[in-house]
């Protein structure tokens, strides 16, 4: 009687569900940077990240939730991260600690920004009819969600109070787009600092305050 002899098990490698998931996402990335949003297929994506096709759709429902995920997502820690500085912004007690404060969220910004660049560009003007329900679901929102945290970082008695916050908002995000833009297509590295530096003092008579609130005037 001979033994039954074990069949050898094929090697594999574990992967936990969130490294996983970082896997498909940097896949993604890179399909939707190659072929655009319409010519990107999950078939593609399954084969730069090296996993079988079904395997995406255990962490995304579609290829937009997929798209959402690797572009708004960024976007949208950064918001969480700039609201927390925005009252700070309103209430610090002179320019220096404005100007520092304004420069970190520059720079947060800015690198996120650089990230989601390629994204970006092909979600607004390389998936044809996507463009524009992409503008008004995803990007409408979160100017409007700028411009609400822009006014809590704006002192009340600071010129930029009489502004439009919603045309800052768009402002703010159109200078971050090109100068994020200008580095990429010159083929050199973005120099976040720097760049959050200058910003910074752009922006910082904006919020100045002018000092009207400060007490009663002299008789």
């Amino acid at each position: 009687m001979t033994e039954a002899r074990a069949k050898p098990k094929k090697a594999t490698s574990r992967f936990s569900s969130a490294e996983r998931r970082a896997s498909i996402l940097a896949a993604a990335k890179e399909v939707f940077i190659r072929s655009g949003y319409a010519g990107a297929r999950t078939k593609d994506i399954a084969i730069e990240a090296q996993i079988n096709e079904a395997l995406i759709y255990r962490h995304f429902a579609s290829k937009e939730e997929l798209f959402d995920a690797a572009v708004i997502e960024p976007l949208e820690s950064w918001l969480e991260t700039y609201n927390h500085a925005g009252s700070e912004v309103a209430t610090a007690a002179d320019t220096g600690t404005q100007r520092q404060l304004i420069e970190r969220g520059a720079e947060q910004y800015l690198s996120h920004m650089e990230e989601v660049l390629p994204m970006l560009g092909i979600a607004l003007f390389g998936s044809g009819s996507y463009g524009p329900e992409f503008y008004a679901k995803r990007i409408v929102p979160l100017i409007k969600e700028w411009a609400r945290r822009t006014a809590t970082a704006m002192p009340s008695d600071a010129p930029g109070s009489k502004l439009d916050q919603n045309f800052l908002a768009v402002a703010g995000i159109g200078i971050s787009f090109f100068v994020a833009a200008d580095a990429h297509f010159r083929g050199t590295r973005l120099d976040t600092r720097s760049s959050a530096k200058q910003l910074a003092q752009m922006m910082l008579p904006l919020f100045e305050h002018r000092g009207e609130a400060a007490g009663p005037k002299a008789d």
